[in-house]
Order: C-alpha cells, then sequence, then structure tokens
C-alpha cells in the first residue's frame, strides 16, 4: 500500500520548500506522473524527484511547470521568493547562521478573523492597492512591538512589491488587531503571491511552529479589468 501524500510543514523562512511543494502539487493535480514530466521536459526521473522533495530547481524547469501545469506565472513568482530567502537570513542574522526555530511563548495565541481583497482578485498591472487582516489575539499574552514581515523579497518581475515591515498595532488578549498593507501588483500579466509573518522586536517568529506560511495576499494581473457597474 503506498503511503499517503501529505504537504510538507511549510517554513516561512525556507520558500524554497513552499516553492517545490507547489511544484508537485500542481503535477499530481494535473495527472501527471514524474517520469512523464521528465520526458516532456527532457530530463531524469530522478531529478524531478529530487527536486519536488526540496532541491533548488533552475529557472527553466519552473518555467515549464508553470506554462505546462498553468500556474498563470505563480511558481515563477515563488522561484524569485526562493532564490532571495537564504540572502534574506544572511543579512537579518549579519553573516551568521541563522538561530533554529524558538518554541512558541506559552499562552501565545492568535486566530484569523477576516481580511479586504480576496485572494485571487483581478487587478490592473501596476495597481497600488491596500490590504487589511484582522487577527484576533485569542492567547493570554499582550502583543507589544510587533510586526509583519515580508517573507522574502519584497519586489521583484512578477512579484508584488511591498514593505519589509508592517506595524502590528499593540493589542491586548481578546482584542482584535488589524493590520494594513500597502502594495503594489506586478506590472504584468501574472499571478502573484506574498506571504507576512508576525515577528517580534528582534525579529523572532511569534509563530514559529505554527500557521505554517502565515498571512499571505495573492492577486492576478490582467491588462483588462471588468468595470464594475455603477451602482
Amino acid at each position: 500500500m503506498a503511503r499517503p501524500w501529505k504537504p510538507p510543514f511549510l517554513n516561512p523562512r525556507q520558500p524554497l520548500r513552499a516553492l517545490t511543494w507547489s511544484m508537485q502539487k500542481a503535477r499530481i493535480v494535473h495527472g501527471w506522473t514524474g517520469k512523464q514530466t521528465a520526458q516532456a521536459y527532457g530530463c531524469s526521473e530522478s531529478r524531478i524527484t529530487r527536486i519536488e522533495q526540496g532541491s533548488m530547481p533552475s529557472r527553466s524547469l519552473v518555467i515549464f511547470y508553470d506554462e505546462t501545469f498553468e500556474m498563470d506565472g505563480l511558481l515563477t513568482s515563488l522561484y524569485e521568493v526562493a532564490i532571495e530567502g537564504e540572502e534574506q537570513d544572511r543579512r537579518r542574522w549579519g553573516g551568521r547562521r541563522p538561530p533554529p526555530l524558538l518554541r512558541a511563548l506559552p499562552g501565545d495565541e492568535s486566530t484569523f478573523v477576516g481580511e479586504t481583497v480576496p485572494n485571487g482578485q483581478l487587478m490592473q498591472p501596476g495597481q497600488v492597492f491596500e490590504k487589511v487582516w484582522r487577527i484576533r489575539n485569542s492567547g493570554t499574552v499582550a502583543w507589544i512591538g510587533r510586526r509583519l514581515e515580508r517573507q522574502g523579497p519584497k519586489t521583484g518581475p512578477g512579484l508584488i512589491t511591498s514593505s519589509r515591515y508592517y506595524e502590528v498595532p499593540d493589542t491586548q488578549p481578546g482584542e482584535l488587531a488589524e493590520i494594513a498593507a500597502l502594495l503594489k501588483a506586478p506590472t504584468y500579466d501574472s499571478t502573484s503571491i506574498a506571504y507576512f509573518k508576525m515577528v517580534d522586536a528582534r525579529g523572532h517568529l511569534c509563530f514559529p511552529n505554527r500557521y505554517q506560511l502565515g498571512l499571505e495576499v495573492l492577486v492576478r494581473v490582467g491588462g483588462q479589468v471588468p468595470q464594475q457597474p455603477d451602482i
């Protein structure tokens, strides 16, 4: 009996794993085997297996997956995040090896309540927009001096442009926090996703072993956005 296929735990500071898991998922959804994919691309099946298990793919292979499995540029967007991930960690920790994920603070909990700009929103190239997440402090630890941190590069070809950090208002247990982020859609037709995680004043993840890739915004960019009817 085959082992059930399960998605891995996606560490937000290891965006390569998010990319390779997304590539594997796209292939499986379209009903392709690893062997079929290797033959169509022109490489060995073992290479496809290694990459889908977490090895860095080439840009050309990512583009092949994007086009073959109709991902509309999303995998290319994740690739840009992955190739920047190691450099971001190096800068954050001054060239030293980043510390291991820390244990979550006892009693530190959050509950997602809602958001503006639903995932998949169609936008004009280069459109500036505001995304607001509403999160409840559902634990017993006050949130003081916290921020949302963009995971991966802040901008790049086919990527949503953002600031590195967005302030999280100080929030007592039981209170609702509204976190606003001013963002810019990619400048050409594509699909792009950006991830954000809550960090403390020292840059440590507040929920290191939970919520996987954290809060996200995903937009589609098309040259012609349908006009909304007048109300």
